[in-house]
């Protein structure tokens, strides 16, 4: 009896500790949806589950519970004496830990939530681009380590289309200024396709937005402005109009210096400056060193400051602007010039010469302009002034009036620079063999080509300068005459314009005529 009794309650104990090792299991389950109320369940008296069932075992009836997926809650099962923490468990970051130590303990069994997959997006539409507006990049924040940048400027200066050989072979260039609100000011280049692309799309006066150039350090010998950098345009660059008008942004930039002050300026130069036009020279022709032939007007310029100095167009500014100053002052008018970039010379005194980048404004509407218009009705023009270029009033150089004696003792003429003089002379003699030559009529530019041709016997006459041939030639004259005055005798070259106001007719007449 003893034995057995033993046996029993060995028996009674192994069933004791089997009970109580699935009370503490713990199983996390979802929330169930029960159809008297919808709590998850904390004891054993509202489990959906019937008696037995469980995770991995077949339910005893057909009814199947409703699990809401969305919540995971862990669920504490009878008897269960411990604390839940959030942490690094297997399913929804949850960890059980039991309170009391039993050796009768087993791993956490949990169910996994059921799969779901990820959401489907279609890739098929188009995408959408950044239409954020642009952003305005001042001129003077500019650098070449900028990615991406945009100006919004006018256009002030516009140069022209030039083409050019060098060891590259043939191209074309041409450059135009701008302005922004700041008041910054920057050069902008175009060459070869990019130069035909651009320059008939560019005007001065217009505000464009420029894009996708690159910057590079500027060249100080053809560029003027105040700025360190330069924009080069490429073939993906933008230049865009902008219609809408914008007051912002000035038509024009003036650094505008005193006359006075030019005379203590250093060669090459360039200046803003104005003043009135007291006398203008009519135009003439020019030969240049290398061969060519050039137009040049000089007038004289006064202020305020109690100075003049001789301004020297070239070229187009000869016919353009020049013409309209003739005519004003041939009308009894004194003009106000307002001078934008204009290059400083030093010889002979203090002159100011035309550039490509020059700008000459007549009777401009500027205050200050006003201003020196009122000073010389009133009581500038019963004033003398002072010549920083060694000039009078009527153009001419009176500290230069040489004798034919003077010319031969002091060597002029004979060094790398010319030397302009005035001489008062009596015409001795003419030379009338080869008093003019045939020259090539074909434009070259803005001007003619003027180049010396040669007969090919059929009646036609070739020029080397432009590899052609023409019917018909141009003569030019290159007169050498004698002239004498009380100190000596000395021979001149008189060129076109100078020798048809010596002999009265054309040199293509003259040749007729012998």
């Amino acid at each position: 009896k003893q034995v057995i009794s033993t046996d029993q309650s060995v028996a009674t104990a192994a069933s004791v500790g089997l009970q109580q090792q699935q009370q503490r299991a713990s199983v996390l389950v979802a929330s169930v949806s029960h159809p008297q109320q919808n709590q998850p369940f904390t004891n054993i008296s509202n489990c959906p589950f019937p008696t037995g069932a469980g995770p991995g075992s077949q339910p005893a009836s057909s009814i199947q519970p409703k699990v809401d997926t969305a919540v995971l809650k862990p669920v504490q099962s009878v008897g269960f004496q411990g604390s839940v923490s959030q942490g690094s468990g297997p399913v929804g970051g949850n960890k059980f830990q039991n309170s009391e130590t039993s050796t009768y303990s087993r791993p956490v069994v949990a169910v996994a939530p059921l799969y779901q997959p990820p959401p489907a997006y279609s890739n098929k539409g188009p995408i959408a681009r950044n239409e954020a507006p642009v952003r305005i990049v001042p001129i003077a924040a500019l650098n070449p380590y900028q990615g991406r940048w945009t100006i919004k400027a006018r256009v002030t200066a516009k140069g022209d289309l030039r083409r050019f050989n060098n060891a590259r072979g043939d191209g074309m260039v041409f450059h135009f200024d701008v302005l922004d609100a700041e008041g910054g000011e920057i050069r902008v280049t175009c060459f070869n396709i990019v130069a035909e692309q651009f320059y008939d799309r560019v005007e001065v006066g217009k505000v464009y937005l420029i894009s996708k150039g690159s910057l590079k350090a500027a060249q100080k010998s053809f560029n003027y402005l105040k700025n360190e950098w330069e924009i080069f345009l490429e073939s993906s660059s933008t230049v865009e109009q902008c219609f809408e008008e914008d007051d912002s942004i000035p038509q024009q930039k003036f650094d505008f210096r005193p006359i006075c002050e030019i005379e203590n300026m250093e060669g090459n130069t360039v200046v803003d400056f104005f003043g009135v036009v007291v006398a203008i020279n009519p135009s003439n022709t020019i030969m240049r060193k290398n061969g060519t032939e050039a137009q040049k007007r000089t007038l004289q310029l006064r202020d305020m400051s109690g100075c003049s100095v001789e301004l020297t167009m070239w070229g187009a500014f000869c016919s353009r602007e020049g013409q309209q100053l003739q005519d004003l002052c041939n009308s009894g008018h004194f003009p106000v010039l307002a001078v934008k970039a204009g290059r400083i010379s030093d010889f002979n005194g203090k002159s100011v010469g035309t550039i490509s980048a020059t700008q000459l404004l007549i009777n401009p509407d500027l205050p200050k302009a006003c201003e020196l218009r009122q000073w010389f009705e009133l009581e500038g023009k019963n004033t003398t002034s002072q010549s920083i270029s060694r000039e009078i009033g009527n153009g001419a150089r009176i500290e230069m009036r040489k004798s034919v004696s003077q010319i031969k003792d002091e060597g002029l003429g004979r060094s790398d620079k010319p030397d302009w003089i005035m001489v008062k002379v009596t015409i001795s003699f003419i030379k009338t063999d080869n008093f003019c030559y045939t020259a090539c009529s074909l434009p070259v530019g803005d001007r003619q080509c003027n180049k010396k041709v040669t007969n090919n016997g059929d009646g036609t006459w070739h020029c080397d300068r432009c590899d052609m041939s023409i019917p018909e030639c141009d003569y030019r004259y290159l007169l050498s005459v004698q002239v004498q005055d009380h100190t000596g005798i000395t021979w001149i070259t008189a060129f076109q314009e100078a020798a048809e106001e010596i002999m009265g007719v054309s040199a293509k007449e003259l040749y007729m005529w012998k």
